[in-house]
């Protein structure tokens, strides 16, 4: 029997190709840096860190596709080998689309190990490695069939006869990633490359699932964070993330203007830092985001508003979408990389 052109629509807009769906885009994607990078894991001005970042994107034909992640790593105190940043870390990521809540969730573990390459520890690499759970689900209380059509609607009790698949499925989860830092006083920056599902697990919902998987996707990314002088007050920020997942090619890129309300002490560490950054960024051929966030401290907050510039826009009446994020960095002090820099006052 046929379905109905609704449900094929909904599961056609929910992969690409034999693709079994693709990763949520989070605009605020330096705000949860396990699910942009393995090797970022611990990897940071801190001691170890946690954060949570919600999304609702309402800029689609049904339902609101919304999206969630968090995650929580850490500097681990080993110094095993002279010049090493090791890291530890664990995050969780889901998504809910479509009227037929297509549910995506996955539960990863995280490790890094990085090696500083000059005597005054500013220039580093690390690689990363990221395994876990996943599992996609349908829920089919909101699916209708042509054999259930009454008179002038869908009769939803009387039984449509179709062998349906299973409502969820399970899913081994790996990812790996590489990335080069520079931490020098007034300016830092990174680029790095991922690759996520590296082992292309299976997560279809069809009764045959041959030749039917989750597509690997690569990322890469990079930022640079500069004060130009020494006691200024302002700093620019610009960065990207480009990802490709099947046949979906994505890149975001703009700056954040940030700006200092007064400058932190790395020596006793008795002044914190508190900062304000503003952002427009770009991704490309969809959206315009703008972004505000918040440094007390060690906490942060922001939230981000992408506005629609695709064809879309126009059946959907212009709507956008939202995001916020919010986390903490326990032991921040701006400049300070790790506690394992003997070269720099105010070791963590």
């Amino acid at each position: 029997m046929k379905k109905i052109l609704y449900i094929v629509s909904i599961l056609l807009f929910a992969q690409s190709s034999f693709a079994q769906g693709i990763d949520p885009q989070f605009s605020g994607y330096y705000a949860q840096p396990l699910q942009m990078n393995p090797a970022l894991t611990g990897n940071m001005e801190s001691k170890w860190r946690v954060t949570a970042s919600f999304r609702e994107q309402d800029y689609v034909i049904s339902q609101p596709y919304i999206s969630g992640a968090g995650s929580f790593d850490i500097n681990l105190p080993i110094n095993a080998w002279s010049g090493n940043i090791w890291g530890l870390g664990i995050n969780y990521v889901y998504d809910d689309q479509g009227d037929a809540r297509i549910r995506n969730h996955r539960m990863n573990v995280s490790a890094s190990v990085g090696q500083y390459l000059d005597p005054r520890e500013e220039h580093s690499i690390s690689v990363g490695f990221m395994g876990g759970i996943g599992s996609r689900s349908i829920n089919y209380d909101n699916v209708y069939w042509d054999s259930q059509w009454f008179g002038t609607g869908f009769a939803l009790f009387i039984d449509p006869g179709e062998t349906l698949p299973a409502e969820a499925r399970s899913y081994i989860d790996l990812n790996t990633g590489v990335q080069y830092r520079y931490q020098g006083e007034i300016t830092q920056a990174n680029v790095g490359y991922a690759m996520f599902h590296a082992n292309t697990p299976d997560n279809s919902l069809y009764i045959d699932t041959n030749g039917f998987q989750l597509e690997r996707r690569h990322t890469v990314h990079g930022m640079l964070e500069s004060r130009f002088t020494d006691n200024n007050m302002f700093a620019l920020r610009p960065s990207f993330m480009f990802t490709r997942q099947g046949k979906i090619n994505n890149l975001i890129f703009g700056s954040d203007f940030v700006f200092y309300f007064n400058e932190p002490t790395r020596t006793t560490g008795k002044r914190s830092q508190y900062s304000m950054s503003l952002g427009v960024h770009h991704r490309l051929l969809k959206d315009v985001v703008g972004s505000i966030s918040f440094n007390l401290a060690g906490f942060y907050l922001g939230t981000l508003y992408d506005i629609s510039v695709s064809p879309l826009s126009e059946l959907n009446g212009y709507q956008g979408a939202y995001e916020v994020f919010v986390g903490y960095r326990a032991g921040f002090r701006s400049g300070s990389n790790s506690r394992y820099m003997p070269h720099r006052k105010g070791k963590l």
